[in-house]
Order: structure tokens, then C-alpha cells, then sequence
């Protein structure tokens, strides 16, 4: 967690900075200058959110995290506001990319990996209710901006014209709500997704609908993980290659099971890319 809190600090610092920028470069456009004011002052104020975090998981050191950023994100995130703050030094940025790029980084996985982080405290102490609140607001705000602006069509419609990956169903099943948010959020691009909270409720959905990849915790009440595979795979015997398992640790028992299936599973925290590329290899294989 702490890794991956310092690196939202850095990215939060360098957005108030390139906001703050353009808006002093936007001074006279005063609708497109409050929009800016306000996205540094949200970034100042995610910054201060993220140094309670820091200071919560210092004291609560035994917290793991479900995910590990990898450094490909890490800098491709960062290189966003590198770039563009190299652009406004050169005054070389027209306003319409400058809006394409804030609307690009700002539904990046930098935010998602922000929410996971906020959703996580906020299920262990009270000071987090109030900013998963605020932070939710921060993106309807630049959604209430792209609205009003003469560029909102030109914008949205290139978000939403870029093609999925694929379009297959995915099930993901988590027990925990917040880790289940981040994972469809993360995948959001690579199908239709469903949510399943416990073996039981996945089953249900196997039932109803044909799933490319079945993405699955395996520590969960009512029915776990592998009596899930278990039993769908008795039933439909054609689902026995497409799950993949996720876990905070392996045991020998898990890994017998993995090795007598020819399964795959990743540890908990999850490398995004690792993960990615386990989901792509279910998902396009026939």
C-alpha cells in the first residue's frame, strides 16, 4: 500500500501544478479558468487525502493491497501531466487537446487505483465516508463541465468510439466489494463484466449466461472458489480452462489443485499488466 500511495501522492502534486498552470494560462476564459481552479484544488485537497492514507497504513503496516501498480502505469500516468505540463511551458497546446487530455488521464487507472485506495478506508475507519464522497464528485464535475462545453461531443465521442479489446462475458467473484469494483473497473475494456460476491451467486450466474473468463477469489463464505470450479465444471464441463484464480496466499493444497487442473492463478497484490495479459490469454483462447 505504501508504494502505491507515495506514487498517487507524486501524480496528485504534479496535477495541482499543471492545473494550476493552465488555468493562470486560461485567466481570461472564465468559465475554462474556474474548471481548472477547481480540478488543482481537488488535486491539492486528493493530495492531503493520500498523506492521512499514508499515515493510516504506517500504523496499520499488516493491510495488504489486492493490486500492485506496475511501473509501465506508474509512468505512463506520470508522463501524462510530464507531457502536457512541457506543452503549456511551450504554450503549444490548443484548448480543445488540453481538454482531450485531462479527459483521458482523469478516466485513467490512475482514479480507479485512487478510489480502491479511498473504498479501503473507508471500510475501516470514518474519517474516509466523507472524501469517497467528495471524490466521486470530482469526476461528475468534469463530467457537468463536458457537458456544457463546445467541444463536450468532439470529446465524449472519442471515449466512446475506442473498441473494447474484445466482447466476451467475464464473471468476476469477490467476496469484497471494493477489490470487486476495482477489477471491473480495471477490466472495463475487455467485455461485459458481472459481479458475483460468493461462489453461490456466481453459480447462479453460470447458470443463466456463458462466460469467456470466470476471474475468482478463492477464501470466500457460502461456497469458495474451488468447490465453485467444482461444481460448474461438472455441470458444464467446457468451463474447465476458463478461470483464473486470485489469492492472497497459495498453499500446497491450492497448488496441488491448480497443478491437477492445469490452472492458473495470481497472488494477491495483483500486477495490473500480469493481470491483464493472464485475462487476455482465457479470453482469446478458443
Amino acid at each position: 500500500m505504501q508504494d502505491i500511495i507515495k506514487w498517487l501522492k507524486k501524480v496528485e502534486h504534479l496535477a495541482n501544478e499543471v492545473y494550476e498552470q493552465a488555468a493562470s494560462i486560461y485567466a481570461d476564459d472564465s468559465e475554462f479558468n474556474r474548471f481548472l481552479k477547481h480540478l488543482a484544488e481537488d488535486e491539492a485537497w486528493h493530495f492531503h487525502v493520500m498523506g492521512s492514507a499514508e499515515a493510516y497504513f504506517l500504523k496499520n503496516e499488516s493491510i495488504l493491497s489486492a493490486i500492485a501498480v506496475d511501473q509501465e502505469i506508474k509512468d505512463k500516468i506520470l508522463n501524462y501531466f510530464i507531457h502536457l505540463k512541457a506543452r503549456l511551458d511551450q504554450n503549444s497546446i490548443l484548448k480543445n487537446e488540453l481538454i482531450e487530455k485531462i479527459v483521458e488521464v482523469e478516466f485513467s487507472e490512475w482514479n480507479d487505483i485512487f478510489y480502491y485506495i479511498v473504498d479501503v478506508l473507508k471500510e475501516k475507519t470514518k474519517e474516509f465516508k466523507y472524501p469517497a464522497a467528495r471524490i466521486q464528485a470530482h469526476i461528475k464535475g468534469i463530467e457537468y463541465f463536458l457537458e456544457k462545453t463546445e467541444v463536450r461531443s468532439e470529446v465524449l465521442d472519442k471515449i466512446a468510439s475506442l473498441p473494447p479489446v474484445w466482447v466476451e462475458n467475464i464473471l468476476i467473484v469477490d467476496d469484497e466489494q471494493m477489490i470487486a469494483d476495482l477489477l471491473k473497473a480495471l477490466l472495463n475494456r475487455s467485455g461485459n463484466i458481472d459481479v458475483a460476491h460468493d461462489g453461490q451467486e456466481a453459480m447462479a450466474l453460470i447458470e443463466r449466461k456463458f462466460y469467456k473468463l470466470i476471474l475468482s477469489d478463492i477464501d470466500m463464505p457460502k461456497m469458495d472458489g474451488l468447490s465453485l470450479f467444482n461444481k460448474a465444471v461438472a455441470k458444464y464441463p467446457k468451463l474447465k480452462n476458463r478461470f483464473l484464480f486470485m489469492t492472497g496466499s497459495v498453499s500446497p493444497e491450492k497448488q496441488a489443485f491448480f497443478d491437477e487442473h492445469n490452472l492458473q492463478c495470481i497472488e494477491k497484490p495483483m500486477h495490473i499488466n500480469a493481470l491483464r495479459e493472464e485475462v487476455a490469454k482465457i479470453v482469446l483462447s478458443n
